[in-house]
C-alpha cells in the first residue's frame, strides 16, 4: 500500500519551532502527530506562508517535519504540488491555514470542529465585555473557502461534540443533514489512578491562557470571598501581554494569601496540581470543549463552570448558569457549587467516578487513533463525485431525491 501524505494545517504545534502554546497545537502536538503516523499514514505540519522565503523552511519536532511556505503564490503552488499530498487534515481553520489551503486545486480535507465561532454568535457574547474583549478570530474567507470545498465535494468533517455542531453548521453555513462525525480529543490516561477522596484537597484550579476570552478575574474574585480554600491558577499571558495583564494586575498585585499563580506548567508538576484539587473552576465566556476539563475529569476533578459544552460540568460537577459581561455582578453564583463540592464528599465521589468513568471509554487514546485513522482511509480511498452529479443536483425539480442518494454515496 502507498503510504497516505497527510498535511496537518496548524499554525501552532505547542512551543515547537517557537510557535503559541494553545489547544489546538497541544493536539497537533501531542496526538495527532504522535499518535496517527505509521507504516501507511505519514504527517507533515503546515504552519503558515511567510515572507521573504524563497522555499520553503523546515524544522524538525518530535520527529515531525514543520513546514513554513513562501508567502508567494507561484513559489509556495510549486512546493505543494511537489509534495502531493494526498489530502488534508485541519484543526478548525485558522487564516494561516485558510492561505495555504486556498492554494490547493481537487484535494481532499477533513475539517476537525473543534471551537467554532459564528460571528452573529460570537460578537454577541463578547460585546457584552468592557474592560478588554478578544478579537474576532473568524475570517470571511474561511466560510467561503469550505462552502467551495463543500459544493466541490472536497470536505469531510468531524467534530470533538455534539453540542458543537450547530455552531458549525451555523459558520460554515451547511445544511442541516451534512454528516458530522464524532471524534472525541484524547487525552493519555493515568489508567494506574485510583480515586481516594482522602488525597483531594480543599483546593481549585484555574488551567488556561490569560487572555480576555477566559476571564481569570473572576477566578480571584472567588479566590478573595473564599478565604477557606486554596486557588490556584495555571497559565501565562501568551498574546497581547500587556492588554491581558491590566485586568489582572489588582489581583498580581495584591496579598491574597489563598491566591496562587503558577504560570505555565506541564507534566508532572500539572498534572500532580489537578491530581490533588477537588475542583476546575472555568470563569470563560466562551469555550469549545476544553481539553483542561478532560484532564481534569480524568482525576475525578469536578468542573464548576458557567458554560455547560456537552453537559459536561452538569454532569461531572456543577453549571452555574450563563455569565455574560465583564461578571463581576455575578461571582456569587460560583460559591454554592463550590462550597458544596467541597463539602458534601458523598456527591463529590458519586460525580468524580462517574467522570472517570467517562473519560476512559470516551476519550482514550485507542478510541482516537481507530477512529481517525478510519476516516483518513475513507476519505483517501473515496472517489470524487463527478461534474454531471453536481450540476444536475442544483436543480430545483429533482433536488430532493438527488441529495438522498448523494447521501447514501457519500457514506460509501
Amino acid at each position: 500500500m502507498k503510504k497516505i501524505k497527510v498535511a496537518l494545517l496548524i499554525d501552532e504545534f505547542f512551543g515547537g519551532a517557537g510557535t503559541a502554546f494553545g489547544g489546538y497545537g497541544f493536539l497537533a502536538r501531542k496526538y495527532i502527530a504522535k499518535y496517527i503516523p505509521d507504516e501507511n499514514i505519514e504527517i507533515d505540519v503546515l504552519l503558515e506562508r511567510k515572507q521573504g522565503l524563497q522555499e520553503a523552511e523546515c524544522v524538525k519536532v518530535d520527529g515531525v517535519n514543520l513546514y513554513r511556505l513562501p508567502d508567494r503564490t507561484k513559489l509556495a503552488r510549486k512546493w505543494l504540488k511537489k509534495q502531493n499530498y494526498d489530502l488534508f487534515l485541519s484543526i478548525e481553520m485558522t487564516y494561516p491555514s485558510w492561505k495555504i489551503m486556498q492554494l490547493i486545486d481537487n484535494k481532499k480535507l477533513i475539517l476537525w470542529i473543534q471551537d467554532p465561532r459564528p460571528s452573529v454568535v460570537w460578537e454577541e457574547k463578547r460585546q457584552t465585555m468592557t474592560c478588554i474583549k478578544d478579537p474576532c478570530i473568524v475570517f470571511p474567507q474561511i466560510p467561503e473557502l469550505i462552502k467551495r470545498l463543500l459544493n466541490k465535494r472536497l470536505v469531510y468533517f468531524i467534530s470533538q461534540g455534539y453540542s458543537l455542531n450547530e455552531l458549525a453548521k451555523t459558520l460554515y453555513n451547511l445544511p442541516q443533514n451534512t454528516p458530522v462525525d464524532y471524534v472525541p480529543n484524547p487525552i493519555d490516561l493515568d489508567t494506574r489512578y485510583k480515586f481516594d477522596i482522602n488525597e483531594k484537597k480543599k483546593q481549585v484550579v484555574f488551567l488556561g491562557r490569560l487572555e480576555a476570552q477566559k476571564r481569570a478575574w473572576l477566578f480571584c474574585e472567588v479566590a478573595k470571598r473564599m478565604p477557606e480554600y486554596e486557588f490556584y491558577v495555571m497559565g501565562k499571558f501568551f498574546r497581547d501581554e500587556e492588554n491581558n495583564k491590566k485586568p489582572l494586575e489588582p489581583y498580581l498585585n495584591a496579598d491574597i494569601p489563598n491566591l496562587h499563580f503558577t504560570g505555565h506548567l506541564e507534566g508532572e508538576e500539572k498534572e500532580k496540581l489537578i491530581r490533588e484539587s477537588r475542583i476546575l473552576l472555568n470563569t470563560s465566556i466562551w469555550e469549545g470543549i476544553p481539553i483542561s476539563w478532560l484532564e481534569a475529569l480524568q482525576y475525578g476533578t469536578s468542573i464548576v463552570s458557567c458554560l455547560n459544552n456537552e453537559d459536561l460540568p452538569s454532569r461531572f460537577g456543577a453549571y452555574v448558569g450563563e455569565i455574560l459581561g465583564d461578571g463581576f455582578d455575578k461571582v456569587d453564583l460560583f460559591i454554592p457549587a463550590i462550597r458544596e463540592l467541597m463539602e458534601n464528599d458523598e456527591l463529590y465521589a458519586e460525580k468524580a467516578n462517574a467522570a472517570i468513568e467517562y473519560i476512559r471509554q470516551t476519550h482514550n487514546v485507542e478510541r482516537f487513533v481507530k477512529t481517525l485513522k478510519d476516516k483518513i482511509y475513507e476519505v483517501y480511498n473515496k472517489k470524487n463525485m463527478p461534474v454531471w452529479f453536481n450540476i444536475i443536483s442544483k436543480s430545483d425539480k429533482i433536488g430532493e431525491i438527488i441529495s438522498g442518494i448523494k447521501s447514501n454515496i457519500l457514506k460509501g
